[in-house]
Order: structure tokens, then sequence, then C-alpha cells
């Protein structure tokens, strides 16, 4: 069959090929439906429709008419097992156009290399070539497909299979290189893989892949074909050269108690590595308590696990681990706690002394036995100083007879210290609860005075001190000295005695009488021996009103105008003058001004009187509301002390029926006296 002369890439479908025999049933059924049309017609229009006839031009549906068939790619190619190669197939009638509707029957001549499906898609079953024959009717067309694997990736695993090869240490294992396409299938044929180590310290290899381990460890094996190299990881599996506790070492817990946590072992080779699948062994050095299990063997990591269960004698217990060709076996320790019911504790030493800050001749002990009376050795003791000071092991655990001693210097504090002895751990509610053993630390020589209270002080002039002087006797680091003797100097005042004692505390405690002058007092405290004196002040405030006087301001030679300046005092019962004292004024005749004052800082009130017009005597009161303190000023005037005279001399009056004052002023001068009343 000649080829078709322009043969289509690509088939398609073409609506129109469907379009005449649905336009020509439309016809027949316009056909039959016209009685009035002639026979030649509807015979022409069968067959021109394919109805009827043999024509060659209407057979353009499926496979009738089909002329020519064409596939491309004709030659194509794959590259791995499983590609896939997608085929195209055209089908013409003689006039050149695509069948519409067409079924192409694809069929391979080799399905080992290539299969075929009903889509014209081709995959790759095997090297080599095989033909792809498409057929539509009596029309036949062929393309050839060639399988050619390619290199894309070496595997290097052990000839068993194994994707990482594990030998032990002097052992030999075969190696195996395959070469792989890209879709990961072998590909025979090819040359022999040239081999390559890492780490030829790790393992040898020969030239044929065979590895032999050297040491425990992990390197890399290369296989090189064609160009295309693969690796692959070797380990070397050590042999066990040591033992070490990783986890459950050094705990504790109550006697023929399980320990909280396991004990872990990791055994190693020469280098440090874990070593898998080696028998560890455990046992008990005294045989007290058990373990679970007696033997295991080493996981990847090398380690081994067992737990174990502690006997009933308190202190240190030893756990044994062994392993093969280990010399020496691993020995794990653990502390059994003593339970407080069947533990009894004693001191071996009391009632000690010594000055304080200094150490204690004798070491300071304790026993410890069970509730029999039988020595427990070798249980753990410690202890604290709790006043200070500092307290020092001489051993850390009991001896044979069950004893622990310390040496113990005492705090600088004077008075009972205590240390706190603390037997096991001290841990969980059956735990043996802390014994405390006592020392008393003397105060030393007095060297100084310290005020506890009472200093600067104040008071009234003449009275006690509202509050005892405190003072303390401190020797060198500040204890109270017992019973020392203080002698007392005041500056003013009066103490009950010039000479006390301290109390046991070192405390003394002093009333002191202030003098009756106002202002700073000192009160010097002395001890024999020391060079220091301790000084306490107070001060003497001035005590309650007791006087008022009156002092008359001298003239400045310029006419009073009946008027006279006074100045009033408030002083104490001792004459301090006495600051911030209400004082009130009044008078019978005249005025006076003012009223009502407080005294300034002397005690001191001024005050300006303006006398009466009578003439004779007049005076002026003064008085400390809420007391009865008073006192009066009199004057005598010739003139009556007529103010509107501008300093003329008032004329003198009759004298007053009452009796004359003791002291009289001379005609045309003024004079006065003062009287106080009291209760």
């Amino acid at each position: 069959m000649a080829p078709h002369p322009n043969p289509p890439s690509f088939s398609h479908r073409s609506s129109g090929a469907q379009k005449p025999r649905f336009h020509s049933a439309g016809k027949l059924v316009a056909a039959g439906a016209s009685t009035g049309a002639a026979l030649v017609s509807i015979f022409s229009f069968l067959y021109s429709y394919g109805i009827i006839g043999k024509s060659e031009s209407h057979q353009t549906i499926g496979n009738f008419g089909a002329a020519w068939v064409g596939v491309r790619p004709a030659i194509d190619s794959a590259t791995s097992i499983g590609d896939t190669v997608h085929l195209a197939a055209t089908i013409t009638d003689k006039s050149g156009s695509i069948l519409i509707g067409a079924k192409p029957a694809w069929a391979t001549d080799n399905e080992k290399i290539a299969t075929v499906l009903r889509d014209g898609s081709v995959i790759a079953q095997g090297p080599g070539m095989a033909t792809i024959t498409v057929t539509v009717g009596e029309v036949t067309a062929r393309s050839r497909v060639f399988v050619r694997q390619h290199l894309a990736s070496v595997d290097v695993r052990a000839v068993a299979g194994d994707t990482t090869p594990v030998i032990p240490e002097g052992d030999s294992r075969p190696l195996q290189a395959t070469p792989l396409d890209a879709r990961g299938h072998p590909i025979a044929g090819l040359s022999a893989a040239r081999w390559h180590v890492d780490d030829s310290t790790v393992a040898a290899l020969d030239s044929t892949g065979v590895a032999t381990g050297r040491i425990a460890g992990r390197t890399i094996v290369s296989a090189t074909i064609d160009g295309v190299s693969g690796h692959g990881a070797v380990n070397v599996v050590a042999t066990a050269a040591a033992i070490a506790a990783i986890a459950g070492a050094s705990q504790h817990a109550l006697v023929g108690n399980l320990l909280p946590q396991a004990v872990v072992v990791r055994v190693t080779s020469r280098r440090g590595r874990p070593v898998e699948g080696t028998l560890v062994k455990f046992r008990l050095s005294d045989g007290q308590g058990s373990v679970e299990p007696e033997a295991a063997l080493t996981d990847a990591d090398g380690r081994a696990r067992t737990v174990w269960t502690l006997g009933d004698q308190p202190g240190r217990q030893t756990l044994l681990a062994s392993v093969e060709r280990v010399d020496s076996a691993l020995a794990v320790q653990a502390e059994a706690e003593p339970v407080a019911a069947n533990t009894r504790v004693t001191a071996v030493s009391e009632n000690v002394s010594v000055s304080a800050g200094q150490q204690l001749a004798d070491p300071v002990e304790l026993r410890v036995t069970d509730s029999t009376g039988r020595a427990l050795p070798d249980v753990p003791v410690t202890w604290l100083a709790l006043d200070g000071g500092s307290v020092e092991a001489l051993d850390a655990r009991t001896d044979s007879l069950g004893q622990a001693s310390a040496r113990w210097v005492l705090g600088p504090k004077a008075g009972s210290q205590r240390v706190r002895a603390q037997v096991g751990s001290g841990h969980g509610g059956r735990a043996v609860p802390p014994f405390t053993l006592r020392a008393t630390a003397l105060a030393g020589a007095p060297v100084g005075l310290t005020v506890v209270s009472g200093d600067a002080q104040r008071g009234a002039a003449g009275a006690q001190l509202p509050k005892s002087i405190v003072v303390r006797v401190v020797d060198a680091t500040g204890n109270g000295v017992a019973d020392a003797e203080l002698l007392l100097s005041p500056s003013a005042g009066s103490v009950p005695d010039t000479a006390i004692q301290a109390d046991s505390l070192g405390i003394a405690r002093i009333k002191w009488t202030l003098g009756r002058s106002a202002g700073d007092h000192t009160l010097a405290v002395h001890i024999d021996g020391v060079k220091k004196l301790l000084k306490v002040t107070a001060r003497a405030l001035p005590a309650a009103p007791a006087n008022l006087t009156f002092d008359d301001v001298p003239a400045d030679g310029r006419p009073s105008h009946g008027k006279k300046q006074l100045v009033a005092i408030v002083t104490d019962a001792f004459g301090n003058p006495v600051p911030d004292t209400r004082v009130s004024f009044s008078t019978r005749s005249g005025s006076v001004s003012p009223a009502r004052a407080v005294s300034d800082a002397h005690g001191r009130v001024h005050v300006s009187w303006t006398l009466g017009t009578k003439p004779g005597e007049q005076s002026v009161t003064g008085s400390v509301p809420g007391t009865d303190v008073r006192e009066s000023f009199v004057a005598q005037s010739s003139t009556g002390g007529d103010v509107r005279q501008a300093g003329k001399p008032a004329p003198i009056h009759a004298p007053p029926s009452k009796p004359a004052p003791t002291k009289a002023a001379p005609t045309k001068s003024l004079s006065s006296k003062s009287t106080k009343k009291r209760s």
C-alpha cells in the first residue's frame, strides 16, 4: 500500500465526520414522508449517502475506508526498565481524510523487551529491541523500540543482602556492587567494579570487594563502574575491653528496699566503642539483697541493666558486674539508709564548754546502734553547726564501734550553742531524725561598753530621767560579760550608787536624776582595766513654771505718756527660765497689752501697761493659767498717769482707802514693787 502523500503527525476527531450519517437519517425520514417525490430522486439520495451502492467516497467512518495508517515515532528508545514510550497512529482514507472512530490494534513482537497498551503506550521490560505493530482493518504500520539501560547508580551492600554490613573485628565479609538504571533495575554486562574504603584503619578492602574488620568503627566503602560510583557503610563490631556504670550508681534507699533507679552498665572496646550482644553478669559482693536479672545482653549502645534490692544491713552495699574478656569486675555502690525504728543515737561527750569563738579541747562524739545495742559501722554521719562557728567531721562514717566524731569551733556568741548530727541522709518519713549536741560558749574579759538604750534623753531639771540608761559590758567578740563592776560619774545630778554590777548577760541599768541647771549633762561610765570611758548624755529642760516676776524696762529719756514697759519672766523652782508658757495679764485701772502671751526661749514676755487716770497706787497682775503661779507689779503715780497731758505731771489724788504699799514712789515719779502669791 502506497503511503499517504502528506500523513498528519497526530490523529484528531472531526465533528464533521459524523454529520453525514445523522443528516442522511433526517433526509430518509423526509424522503419517506414525501409521497410526491420521484423514485429516481429517492435512489439517488440513498446512494449518495451510502445507504445503497458501493461508492468509496462515503466510506470515512470507523475502520471502513481505511486506506493508510502511520505511526510516530518510527524509532524510539528507553534508558531504564519501566520507562514508557508513547506511540501515535494516524489513519486516513484514499482521499487523505482522517478517519474518525477508527480502532487501531497494537502488538509487540517481544514482550520480554517491551509491552504495549491499547493506547499505544510502550513499557520497557528488558534490554533489546522490540517491534511494535499497529493495525487498522487491512492496513499496518510498525515502529521499533530499543531498550538500552543507562547506568545511573551503583548499589553497594553485602552479598547476603544487608545494606549496612556488620563485620566483627578480624572477620571478613564479601561485598557486591550492582549497577542500576534510573529506575533501580540491575544492568548486566558491565565491567567489574573498582573498590575503595575511606578509613582503612577500620576495615581493609581487596580488589574483589571482600572487607575485613580491623578495629571497631564505621567506614564508607565505594564501588565505581564505568565512571559511576556507589557508596555503602560498613560497621566493624568491637570486642569487649571495659565495663563502666552509666546510671544507677551512688543511690540510696532504706535497708531492704528496691533502689529507685535501675543500674545500667556499658561495655566498650579498646577505643571506647559500645559492644553489642555481650553477656553481663551481676552479683552482690556480700550476698545481701538481690538483683533482677542476674545476667543480661548488651544492646546496640553496649548497655545492660538490672534492678537492685538492698540488704538489711545499713551502710554501703556493693554490686559487681562482670563480662567475659574483661579481667576486673565493675563495683557499683549504694547506700542502705538506717530505719529510725531500729536505730539508736547517743552522745559520748556532754557538758562541754570553752570561750566563745574557740575550739573545744576534745572532739564531740556520738554512737550509733540498733535497737538491740549492736553497733552499726559504716553509717554516714554529717555535722552542722547551728549557732555560728564551724564543725569538721574526723570521719564521714561510723567506725567499727558505731562511733563518729568531729572537731567543733564554737561561734562568737556566748551562751548555749548546738551542733546537729544527721545519721544517714535524713530523707523519708522512716529516716533517722537529726541528733543535737550542746556546748556552752563562755564570754571573755571585758573590753568595752555599749549603750543599749536611754542615751540622749530629755528630762526636767532636778528630776529623774523617764527611762533607765541601759549599758552592756562586752568582751572582744561582743558578748556580754557577767558580773562586771561599773563606776558612774555624773557631771550633774546624782545616781543611786556610783558603783553597780552587771547581770548575767552583762547588762546594767542606771537611774539618773538630772541636776538643777537646764542644759546638757554627761554621765561617764568606767570599767577597771578598760581605758576608754563610755559617755551618756542627757538634756535637762526647765521644770514646770514655779515663779513669775516683773522687770521694769528702763526709760530711754523720752516721756512715757502714762505708759510703762514691763518684762514678765517665768522660771521654774530652780530659777531656770521656762519657755513656751502661756501668761495672762490684767489690770484694774488703765490697760495692758497683750492680755495673753507665750514666753519666749528665755521665759520672757514683753508687756506694755497704760496706767489709769486716777492718781495713786496702781497694779498689773500676771498669772500662768492652770497653775497657782501669780504675780503683781505695783506703781505709784502722783499725776494719775494722764496720757492726754503729753507728759505733764498728773495731779496727785487722795491715797486709796487700802493700805499703801511698802514701797512708794516719790512725787512726780513712778516706783514699783511686786508680790507673789503661792498656795
